[in-house]
Order: C-alpha cells, then structure tokens, then sequence
C-alpha cells in the first residue's frame, strides 16, 4: 500500500471505531502526534470539552418546540410563541456551528492535534490544512435506503420548526382555529427526528470511519511528510487534526477561538471524505445558510483543474457541514475538498459499510495532488495574503 493507504489502514482497522471522546478517538489522537514526531515537526496536543453526540443537543431543541405546540393546544399562545421560537433560533445557531444548548450540555474530553511547518524563507503565506479524525455513530437516516433523501428531510425539519413559530404568533393575533391544528400536525416532524435520534443513541455503532474521515486524515499525513521534507520558501503550513468534528465541529470550533491570530491571513484546506467516489472541491456549503468559499481559492482551484488532466469538479455542498463551515461563517478564508458518488452522496456515510475495504487509492491520491497544488499556487503568490 501507498502510505496515504498505510495511514486510512492504520487509522481504521488497526484503531477502528473513533467515537468522539471515546478511547478509539484518543488511540487516533497519539497516532497522529506520533506521526509528526517522527516527522521531526512541531507538534501540539490541545485539548478541549465537547458534548460526545450531535444526538443530545437537537433533541432538546426539538423537545423545545414540541412543548411549544403543547401550550398552543392548552391555550397558553404566549408561552408557546417563546417556546417555538426559541426551538427555531437555536436550531439555526447550532446548525450555522454557533453552540448554544451544547454548551448547557455535560462534556468530556477531546484533542486537537496540531504540527507546524515553518517557511524556510520570508513565510509571508500562511497554510492551515484540517482534517477531523473521530468518526460517527450510525442511524436510520444514514442507511443506504434513506441517506439519498437526507438532504429533503432536514429541509422538512427546517420548513417545520420555524413555520411553528410563524403560526404560533399568527394565532396569538387572529385565534384562527386552523393555526392551532396545523401547528400540532407540524410538531409531528421533529417528534419523529427525536425518536429517531434517539434510536440512534441506543441501537446504532460507531463506524470505523474510514472514508469519515480517515480517508482526510490519511491526505493531511502525507501533505504533512511532503513538506516537512521540503519546506517551501514563502509558506508556513499547520496541520490541524480535529477531534470531535462528528458531533458539532468541536474541535474547530476550539480552534478558532484560540487561534484567531493563525487564521487571520491564512487559506484554510479542509479535506473530509475523500476516499471514494468523485473528487470535488466545495464553493459553498451550509445547511440553513450556505456560506461562499474563499474566493481566491476557488479561482486557485479553477486555474488548477484548466492547466491540469485532473477530473475535480466544483460542487455546492449542503447535505451536513464540515468543519470548513466554521471559519467561513466567521470571515475567514477556507475550501473543502471531498468525494462523492455518481448520485451526489458521500459514499458510505455514517453506515456500518465505512470500511477501509470501500476505500479506493484514486480519489485519495487525486486529493492530496490537488491539495498539494493549492500550496503550490499560494506559494507563488508575490504578495502576502
């Protein structure tokens, strides 16, 4: 096997499942350091609290509205407004990687796992490439007969808990009858997502992870050796493992707010799932609100793909957010670049057939040259960022 494979192996069959905050996670973790350590890096361990499951957070906020269209059915229309309309305000926050009831929420602990290599020159160029390395718990949603339509149904959740909201408030006003009765059918809608979610908490595995995100693990490694090795003139790359991604881009979260400083000049490369299927990089992604990619690197890569025999394409990404999300929606440079199916789906997502057996070394080695060519690019770029 290639080393990139080497890593995805090591990563998801030798470790396996890498449950946030779960000693598969921190197994990853020291594989990781140890990895920059023996590449002679800088390297850093920091860690960080997160809540262990997206689950917990958006059941509450679900439980929230649904006790709102309660009140409206036992006549209480004010109490019900600030229920609704907190269960939609904080379903949008959290969605847009903003924390609100996950930090009401109990924590355990998780890692970011950060190297650092230094420009050999004037390093007026800066680098942060992340890739998150737990990996998630499986669910209903996510199986092969319902993950096409993943996409529709969160669009159901987002039409129904702030159409509650609307109508609770228009029944304060007009006491039309019919509001009530169509605010009870809506509240159906989460009430399924929390059965669901919960289902999900009790029956469903970790998977191994390996196309989520190993597969990106595996790519950050390599770019890591490639550039330890020979370290470019005008550019400084960190490299940023994340934990806790899978449950609310904990870790990059963590990140930003410790390191604006880091992030101020610099493009942030984001690779997730990037072992099967398609490779493409993402120009705008968000599940409620979707947030522009760096437009300087969306025009890198456009160059790139022109002058070169790469099959990469473009591609507007909304089904769930990655950790890119996160710098974008506060001002700052970033691109993902993922993998996808004929279809549109992420091969094998948050389903028990996340195997390294599913993982192929094209698309892999496709986005580490890609990726390797966007440092390329900004490191011939005459001017700082």
């Amino acid at each position: 096997m290639t080393p990139l494979m080497d890593h995805i192996y090591n990563l998801s069959v030798r470790i396996g499942r890498r449950g946030t905050a779960t000693e598969g996670e921190y197994r990853a973790r020291d594989y990781i350091k140890d990895t920059f350590d023996a590449l002679g890096m800088e390297s850093t361990v920091e860690p960080f609290r997160t809540i262990p499951s997206f689950s917990y957070p958006y059941i509450l906020i679900y439980l929230i509205s649904i006790a709102g269209a309660l009140f409206l059915l036992l006549h209480r229309p004010v109490v019900s407004i600030v229920f609704t309309g907190v269960g939609a305000v904080t379903f949008f926050l959290e969605n847009s990687s903003f924390e609100v009831v996950s930090l009401l929420l109990p924590k355990r602990a998780s890692y970011n796992v950060i190297g650092h290599v230094p420009a050999s020159g004037r390093g007026i160029h800066r680098v942060i490439v992340t890739a998150h390395y737990d990996s998630s718990r499986s669910g209903i949603m996510f199986s092969p007969r319902f993950v096409k339509g993943f996409r529709n149904t969160f669009i159901g959740i987002v039409i129904s808990m702030f159409t509650m909201f609307i109508l609770t408030a228009m029944y304060w006003i007009t006491r039309v009858l019919w509001l009530k009765v169509l605010v009870g059918i809506l509240a159906l809608d989460p009430l399924v997502t929390v059965i669901l979610l919960m289902h999900r908490e009790i029956k469903g595995q970790y998977t191994q992870g390996a196309n989520d995100n190993a597969s990106g693990v595996g790519v950050l490694l390599g770019i890591a050796e490639r550039f330890s090795t020979e370290p470019l003139r005008n550019t400084e790359i960190y490299l940023v493992a994340t934990g806790a991604e899978e449950v609310g881009m904990a870790g990059m979260l963590f990140f930003v707010r410790e390191h604006r400083d880091l992030l101020k000049d610099a493009f942030v490369i984001n690779i997730d799932n990037c072992g099967s299927g398609r490779v493409s990089y993402i120009i705008e992604e968000g599940m409620i609100k979707q947030y522009p990619a760096d437009h300087s690197m969306v025009a890198m890569a456009d160059k790139i793909v022109k002058e070169s025999s790469m099959h990469i394409t473009p591609r507007v990404f909304t089904t769930m957010s990655t950790d890119a999300l996160v710098p974008l929606s506060r001002g700052y440079r970033a691109m993902s670049i993922m993998a996808f199916d004929d279809e549109g789906v992420l091969p094998n997502w948050h389903w028990e057939t996340d195997v390294f057996e599913n993982v192929r070394p094209a698309p892999v080695n496709l986005a580490y040259e890609f990726a390797s060519k966007m440092i390329g690019t900004i490191e011939s770029r005459e001017e700082a960022a």
